[in-house]
């Protein structure tokens, strides 16, 4: 992965993709224990609004062009799309179904993604190999999902609809963005986007009731660490990582983050929080990673997969696991 670069050049590519293989990989675990003190709307509120905010001081102070016009609209319909309902939806998931478990379910959104570009106005052809993958990735889906299989955890099969729906929104809202006027600064259009997405989702919070069961103990050291390490690791490093690689590393060897993160979540699930990993979710886990392989992997010009739970909405990202 990192093979024929000079040393240092060698070292800063291993890092960028430890941020986005393990710290992407272990918001799901910290969406939990963020959940432990916090509403889900809240907390999903208020790491998108913070993280929206730093990248708008980043953006400021490196003198990036901000949006024009209709861009503002677009940066942020399309942060409404992707972290707030992507993200949002990971966090509300999570309230009934094992993160590990939701964190397979958001890798599901390279197929959805592929699925929706076969049959959009600029519809791409799907290849054996995307075909293939969607076949075993909707079995494991379903697999995931279907009654008793959750194994007497929080999850029940509705729930654990929520988060498929986020990663429908997620692929849509990705090609939907290919097609209209986006600003000029993956930076801005970020800051944006997590901006309004995190304003929407406090509000619907708000209006949801949830203000009225925040109590001193929901803003202590641990609610906040969780916060504090959602919107600066997982949204903002982990951004910044995501970007550097795509300009220095081939998109098919970034986008394997797609099919690591859940194998982290997981393992962090079960082994911090103690979530059940039996042979069904086993199965599942194993039909989903190999699923997302053969999509992300099957040659397809221009495509860039990005992950609901983790960063935030760059200009041509294809997908992005939602933690």
């Amino acid at each position: 992965m990192v093979d024929r670069l000079p040393r240092g050049q060698a070292l800063k590519v291993a890092i960028a993709f430890l941020c986005i293989y393990l710290v992407w990989g272990s918001t799901f675990y910290a969406i939990r224990v963020g959940l432990e003190h916090l509403p889900p709307l809240f907390l999903c509120g208020i790491r998108l609004l913070a993280a929206g905010v730093m990248l708008a001081v980043a953006a400021w102070r490196m003198r990036a062009p901000w949006p024009r016009g209709i861009e503002w609209r677009n940066a942020a319909l399309v942060g409404l799309l992707l972290p707030a309902i992507g993200n949002g939806s990971v966090t509300l998931g999570e309230t009934h179904v094992p993160s590990g478990l939701v964190a397979l379910l958001i890798a599901s959104i390279p197929m959805w993604t592929a699925l929706f570009a076969a049959s959009g106005p600029d519809r791409t052809p799907l290849k054996p190999r995307v075909v293939a993958g969607l076949v075993v990735g909707l079995a494991g889906i379903a697999l995931l999902v279907g009654p008793g299989q959750m194994q007497g955890a929080r999850g029940s099969m509705w729930w654990s609809l929520i988060p498929v729906l986020g990663a429908m929104s997620w692929a849509w809202g990705t090609l939907w963005s290919r097609r209209v006027k986006m600003p000029a600064s993956p930076l801005a259009s970020n800051a944006v986007g997590m901006g309004a997405g995190g304003a929407v989702l406090l509000a619907a919070s708000l209006a949801g009731g949830e203000w009225s069961r925040l109590t001193p103990a929901s803003f202590g050291l641990v609610p906040m660490a969780a916060v504090a390490f959602l919107a600066v690791f997982g949204s903002v490093v982990g951004f910044t990582a995501y970007l550097w690689l795509l300009r220095h590393v081939p998109p098919t060897r970034v986008s394997t983050y797609a099919f690591v993160n859940p194998v982290v979540a997981i393992t962090l699930g079960a082994l911090l929080a103690g979530e059940p990993f039996g042979g069904a979710v086993a199965l599942a886990a194993g039909l989903v990673v190999v699923a997302v392989a053969l999509i992300v992997t099957a040659p397809s010009p221009g495509k860039v997969v990005q992950v609901p739970g983790a960063s935030g909405v760059p200009r041509a990202a294809a997908a992005e696991p939602a933690a």
